[in-house]
């Protein structure tokens, strides 16, 4: 973390050891025909023509056939052995982590050369692929094609280049064009992604939650005119209203941990094609762990779970932090539990954010 990350890239051979496919390719062909899970098929034709089709995909190519590729976004959320790997990496904060994607490649197989705005973990977990790396202003310029349905560079120059084998991984920054093919076919790539939100896209997330009470706060009020004259200039805007506007924003912000909060539900908000299978009351006598779907973080004030937000202190604080950080509670720790801890324990369970340890 010290040396490279968001720096430069590192190769690490053998960073997994023994590691597996979190899924073989005739699992991923069936998810790949769900319309709850978000795929692409990417197909590269002769003259350097390039095909993208939208899942769901109910007939992929032969499997023999070449320079096609099944992109399987959110793995982690449908396969435990996906967030297993995913897991792997929560040494960077969890808020920060996306999700984990696989691509399955045919022999020559590819995305094209591109860039990402995130950091990105590449692991080989089959086969092998070949990648070529540079910096965007060396390499390339970033200008991407027109006339393909991808965001393909148009002019690309490695710096460098290496190929992976299973167990191999590869760390890029943002902003590192790279350009990755499959050798020999049977090719799969698991990436590990991570969020980055633009300033723009969170301040208006956060807006929105901040102001989406539904009762008005305590010495809220409407704004009011008495000493607005007669104008012969209907269509401007009046100075007070902007400043009553602009009050109205800053009081919002400024209430007491009002940010923080938001900012805590909106990084556990689930993502629109997360869906939790309903569940019963935490059993006596059992620990808990978050289900594969649920996203839990805290603060200094609060726990916050898929959306949602709870005050919390003493020692409920410390067991539910300790469930966000390891996503498992001991029967043990769950004993030690408040009553009203407990019950948020078994509402959870209920929803299905939560499954019996």
């Amino acid at each position: 973390m010290k040396r490279h990350w968001q720096k430069q890239p590192l190769l690490v051979r053998q960073a997994l050891p023994g590691v597996q496919p979190p899924v073989d390719r005739a699992g991923l062909a069936r998810l790949a025909a769900n319309e709850d899970v978000e795929s692409r098929l990417v197909s590269q034709q002769d003259g350097g023509r390039w095909t993208l089709r939208q899942g769901p995909i109910a007939k992929l190519p032969a499997w023999s056939k070449p320079q096609w590729t099944l992109l399987v976004q959110g793995l982690d959320l449908h396969v435990d052995a996906a967030h297993d790997l995913l897991c792997r990496f929560r040494f960077v904060p969890e808020a920060r982590l996306d999700d984990l994607m696989v691509s399955y490649a045919s022999d020559g197989g590819g995305v094209g050369p591109h860039f990402d705005s995130y950091d990105v973990f590449l692991i080989q977990v089959a086969g092998k692929r070949h990648w070529r790396i540079g910096r965007l202003g060396v390499s390339t310029t970033g200008t991407l094609r027109d006339d393909v349905p991808l965001k393909v560079l148009a002019d690309f120059e490695p710096e460098q280049d290496f190929v992976l084998e299973p167990g191999d991984m590869l760390y890029l920054p943002p902003g590192w064009a790279h350009d990755g093919v499959a050798v020999g076919g049977d090719c799969m790539t698991a990436s590990v992604g991570f969020r980055s939100p633009w300033r723009g896209e969170l301040a208006n997330e956060l807006l929105v939650r901040l102001t989406d009470d539904e009762e008005a706060p305590r010495g809220d009020r409407m704004y009011g005119d008495p000493s607005q004259a007669a104008t012969r200039e209907p269509g401007r805007i009046p100075e007070a209203l902007t400043a009553f506007a602009r009050e109205a924003v800053l009081k919002a912000a400024s209430a007491p941990l009002a940010l923080e909060r938001a900012l805590g539900e909106a990084l556990t908000e689930p993502k629109p094609r997360v869906f939790f299978e309903p569940g019963e009351a935490l059993p006596e006598g059992r620990g808990a762990r978050l289900s594969p779907r649920s996203r839990m973080l805290y603060d200094a004030a609060h726990v916050f779970i898929n959306g949602q937000s709870f005050r919390a202190g003493g020692r409920d604080a410390t067991l539910m932090r300790r469930l966000a950080d390891s996503r498992i509670l001991s029967a043990a720790d769950v004993a030690r539990l408040s009553d009203g801890a407990r019950d948020l324990l078994d509402q959870w369970a209920e929803d299905g954010w939560i499954l019996p340890g």
